[in-house]
């Protein structure tokens, strides 16, 4: 029944659109379009506001909505739809950080050129197409109805190897890659000295405390174990901060002595913490990119592999800063760190400049708009 209705919902969406096809595309308008939340992401602001700033003759366009799983989330997901429609069918370059149903199900016309910028940095964990038929991935058949991940014309990625990566996850061909990088490279790499201490004193922080921001990945229908890692630290010595996944519904497993923040981004963070803890997250590429030591806490890693898969085995990578328990996580970090093989990590799954991401990503969609 399901699967009925999400084909009666793509006839749909195609009826409805074939009107705006009519309408004649714009030379000058990009269009970014995103689900990933209800603000535009670091990324999309960057990129939005070089681009204005470069070519104020741009006609530039942020949609950003995230699709609810209530009645009232859905229907005002619907009228947003819309929308998206009148962008598709009058945009010269429409740019995705992710996976978004009109921009995939609907026909574009030949001069509309769609960017996907994936919203991570890396693949470390199966997604799209890699995790068809899984526990948490999609059947094959909602793929197909769906049309999951089609109508890309190019896809960014940080080098070749995550790139492969990316094209497999979205069964696209290869030769669409683009080694661009994201704009929160330069975000990144940026040491911001103010923001730290800023962030220490509204916290509270003491000046020869350690500050270990553990970053997890998402889990469907999990809480995060943070008290036993929490239990195993030397408390005295590090203060724990947590940064849940922005869909997380519940806390998790977080003990009231532990900052739960909810203040300041990741990337904010990264220029306070003296380490990373994380698992399957890009947060290790990027904590990595900081130069901050990255640690993997991977207590379900077995399990993980089952139902969501790896591309990226932190264990086989970088086995002096992966541990199974909270103990052998306490272990390592009280231990001395290989930033050698660390840099190495970085260096295979982000090859591209780090300098001016912003900039030649701007760049590359504005020409992009400007070809016939």
């Amino acid at each position: 029944m399901k699967k009925t209705l999400m084909r009666m919902g793509v006839g749909v969406l195609r009826i409805i659109y074939a009107p705006f096809r009519l309408l004649k595309v714009k030379k000058n308008r990009i269009t970014f379009m995103s689900r990933q939340s209800e603000g535009a992401s670091i990324d999309v602001k960057m990129l939005a506001d070089r681009i204005r700033a470069e070519h104020p003759e741009a006609d530039l366009r942020v949609m950003v909505k995230m699709l609810k799983p209530t009645v009232g989330g859905m229907a005002g997901y619907c009228l947003h739809m819309i929308a998206q429609m009148h962008a598709l069918a009058t945009s010269r370059v429409v740019v995705l950080d992710g996976y978004c149903i009109t921009a995939c199900v609907l026909p574009h016309k030949p001069e509309t050129r769609v960017i996907q910028m994936w919203h991570s940095l890396a693949a470390i964990k199966k997604f799209g197409y890699q995790s068809l038929d899984t526990p948490a991935g999609h059947s094959s058949e909602v793929a197909e109805i769906m049309c999951m991940h089609r109508n890309y014309d190019c896809i960014i990625c940080p080098s070749e190897a995550t790139g492969r990566l990316f094209c497999r996850a979205m069964n696209t061909d290869e030769d669409k890659m683009a080694v661009l990088g994201l704009p929160r490279i330069d975000v990144i790499s940026r040491h911001d000295t103010q923001a730290a201490a800023r962030i220490r004193e509204e916290y509270g922080i003491r000046e020869d405390k350690k500050i270990l921001l553990y970053v997890p990945t998402f889990r469907k229908g999990e809480k995060v174990r943070v008290r036993e890692l929490a239990e195993a630290l030397d408390r005295s010595r590090y203060e724990l901060v947590v940064k849940l996944h922005p869909v997380y519904k519940e806390e998790g497993d977080v003990p009231e002595d532990v900052i739960s923040d909810d203040r300041y981004s990741s990337y904010e963070w990264l220029n306070a913490c003296d380490g990373v803890i994380t698992d399957y997250s890009a947060m290790g590429i990027e904590g990595a990119l900081a130069g901050r030591p990255v640690y993997f806490y991977l207590y379900d890693q077995e399990e993980y592999e089952k139902n969501v898969g790896l591309n990226i085995n932190p264990m086989t990578e970088l086995p002096g800063a992966s541990a199974v328990t909270a103990a052998e996580m306490a272990g390592i970090i009280e231990g001395e760190y290989d930033f050698g093989a660390l840099r190495e990590f970085r260096d295979r799954y982000v090859t591209a400049d780090r300098d001016n991401c912003t900039e030649r990503l701007a760049d590359f969609i504005w020409k992009k708009s400007r070809n016939s």
